[in-house]
């Protein structure tokens, strides 16, 4: 089973159909310096990090839990609005292809909310995307 970030990483990577391909990476991968400037000039970029993570057990007497991950993606632009919009619905494009998750690595990837964080006065264009990764019935560590 892949780290939910790394899953959601890896599906933007291979599905993505929109040129240029932004650079994607999981913020925990990113060089010293870079997690908050990038050379947006250059290009766009995706940072993804994990937001909360909850795991949720059905009833007492099962020994399987649900896990709830919730993940921010971030999406940055200098180009434009519309650059922006472009890159916001190839997201949601993509989460919604995968939404029924590929039974290994998740159960279920959700589109939940975007948030609007641009800055006109800066020509930084910019959307938080929230989406959660939920795999279902992982067991539990046995405890001798």
């Amino acid at each position: 089973m892949t780290d939910a970030i790394e899953h959601v990483r890896a599906m933007l990577d291979r599905d993505w159909s929109i040129s240029p391909k932004p650079s994607i990476l999981d913020i925990a991968n990113v060089e010293v310096g870079e997690g908050k400037r990038a050379r947006l000039q250059d290009h766009d970029v995706i940072r993804i990090f994990e937001t909360a993570h909850n795991e949720a057990q059905p009833e007492l007497f099962f020994d399987f839990v649900n896990e709830h991950i919730n993940l921010t993606i971030d999406v940055r632009t200098m180009r434009s609005r519309e650059r922006l919009s472009a890159l916001r619905d190839e997201v949601r494009r993509i989460l919604h292809k995968n939404r029924k998750g590929d039974g290994v690595n998740a159960d279920r990837v959700i589109f939940k909310t975007r948030t609007d964080l641009s800055d006109r006065s800066k020509r930084l264009f910019r959307y938080t995307i929230q989406a959660e990764v939920v795999k279902f019935a992982q067991p539990l560590p046995l405890v001798s």
